[in-house]
């Protein structure tokens, strides 16, 4: 059974930032400024959610500036683009490694918890003996949490 997502303990903003620019990216301000509230966000965080977490808005963080920076970060995979079919997209950083984890989310108060588990190497291989490269999954449980039952 593969840990899956505690490496991101070792993550910090210098390595963002040094992965922005290896993608071609300019580092601007904006661009830090989205991947501090990434890194201490624990679990995925929406566009609105991470606008209403900007200080100032004077500096021209609009919703759209966002959701452009949030695109670029996931062309160049820096995050994750995750839906848990209530309509709101979020997003959560991408480990250079690939470590992942997985997710459970309350079907009531939209709560999501990270899973650290991952028992689906034999799958994987399976799938690559299938003649597939670059073999990725993503699972997620739903359910009704404590706190809502």
């Amino acid at each position: 059974m593969t840990k899956c997502g505690h490496e991101r303990k070792n993550v910090n903003i210098d390595s963002l930032n040094e992965r922005v620019r290896k993608a071609g990216m300019k580092l601007t301000s904006q661009r830090s400024q989205m991947l501090k509230i990434l890194l201490d966000h624990p679990e995925p965080i929406s566009a609105d959610e991470i606008f209403k977490k900007f200080a100032s808005k004077s500096e021209g963080m609009d919703l759209v500036t966002i959701y452009r920076i949030l695109k670029k970060f996931e062309e160049a995979g820096l995050v994750s683009r995750l839906e848990f079919g209530d309509g709101v997209a979020r997003f959560e950083l991408t480990l250079e490694s690939g470590h992942h984890h997985h997710h459970v989310i309350c079907r009531l108060c939209q709560r999501v918890e990270p899973l650290h588990i991952c028992d689906l190497d034999h799958h994987i291989k399976m799938v690559e003996t299938m003649g597939y490269k670059q073999v990725s999954h993503r699972l997620d449980f739903f359910g009704v949490c404590s706190q809502c039952q």
